[in-house]
């Protein structure tokens, strides 16, 4: 090899180097420009990091109030339902007393308005027919008593035909007073139930 080729030879390398240093620059500024890149990427990244772990701490404490709110109100509602249920079998019971009372009051009242009337009750209601009993009881006692006046005055006249009965409907004797008259009234008691349990 001649000279001349040799230094084409060397030029021909140098000219490769350049080439080759040029572009080892070339991929060095675009790794460093990478590298500069994702610097700023992990700087970004990591504040990013630390805002969400920020966050999750603030979840995990809010969580966690939330939880123990929920806690006592759970143990609130389930102490008040305890309570709910309480007053209810309480009210259950006196519903049923007041329900057996209802009954027995119905059941007398029922026994009262038969005892009076003397028809059939038509369409009224027990209430109807109970609202009537007073007056019916009294017509009742008024019928019984004038039933046994009359009988103890029959029997007064079945003694004494003559004897003039229409005085006594005016009241007391003349004379007679109101002490006298219940000493009488307390003397012919025994007569009087003797009589009664004859009739």
């Amino acid at each position: 090899m001649d000279q001349r080729q040799q230094i084409q030879e060397v030029a021909d390398l140098r000219e490769a180097f350049v080439k080759l240093k040029a572009e080892h620059k070339k991929q060095v500024d675009l790794l460093q420009t990478r590298v500069d890149t994702l610097g700023t990427d992990k700087g970004v990244l990591e504040e990013r990091s630390k805002k969400l772990q920020e966050k999750n701490r603030n979840l995990v404490k809010e969580n966690k109030d939330a939880v123990e709110k929920l806690t006592k109100i759970k143990a609130d509602s389930d102490k008040q339902l305890v309570e709910s249920m309480k007053q209810i079998k309480d009210l259950a019971a006196d519903r049923d007393l007041k329900a057996k009372q209802l009954a027995d009051l119905e059941a007398a009242a029922q026994a009262i308005v038969e005892m009076v009337e003397d028809g059939e009750a038509g369409n009224k209601t027990l209430v109807e027919r109970l609202r009537e009993a007073p007056q019916r009881i009294m017509s009742f006692l008024s019928d019984t008593s004038r039933q046994y006046l009359a009988h103890a005055l029959g029997l007064v006249k079945s003694f004494w035909p003559a004897a003039n009965l229409v005085l006594i409907g005016d009241g007391l004797a003349e004379g007679c007073s109101e002490e006298k008259f219940f000493e009488y009234v307390e003397e012919v008691k025994p007569i009087t139930d003797k009589i009664i349990s004859g009739l």
